[in-house]
């Protein structure tokens, strides 16, 4: 009697990859909207070198598509983190994209916690470096992950053991 082992899918459903997508488009853009605010635009001309009007809100809207990340982002533990990493695919893209998550995640806690404004420059130098480079890694990420389940064949996901 042979025993076939189901390999779980590691293809998102829509309604997550949407969820997932949606949210990091907007931390991107928030995040990108609130650089161009803080280095490049002024504030009131009443007020020298107060910030400019549009940062809190594009904080706000970050802070926001954060949390829609966060949630998103921990979906993806029971099934396709596990799965891929015990399957042996795409592990060294997903590691990239678990340390650039791990990153931002803790300086983003230590743009509000950890105190001193050398500190916080530093921090948030890195946060918004580390978030930039994230915008490559997701795309990379999902481009190997199509292009080897399109060499692996269809149904690869589920692909059977023996």
């Amino acid at each position: 009697m042979r025993r076939h082992l189901h390999r779980p899918s590691l293809k998102l459903r829509p309604g997550h990859r949407r969820w997932l997508y949606l949210s990091s488009v907007l931390l991107l853009v928030s995040g990108i909207g609130w650089l161009v605010g803080h280095y490049f635009l002024h504030g009131p001309a009443d007020f020298p070198g107060a910030p400019n009007p549009s940062e809190p809100w594009w904080l706000r809207v970050h802070g926001a598509a954060a949390m829609g990340f966060l949630l998103a982002f921990g979906a993806l533990w029971p099934q396709h983190i596990r799965a891929g990493w015990r399957q042996h695919i795409n592990r060294p893209s997903g590691i990239v994209m678990l340390v650039v998550v791990g990153v931002l995640t803790l300086t983003a806690y230590g743009l509000y916690y950890v105190g001193g404004d050398r500190a916080r420059a530093f921090i948030s130098i890195a946060h918004w470096t580390v978030g930039l480079v994230a915008s490559a890694a997701l795309p990379v990420h999902v481009i190997l992950g199509r292009r080897t389940r399109a060499r692996l064949g269809p149904g690869s996901g589920q692909a059977r053991q023996r």
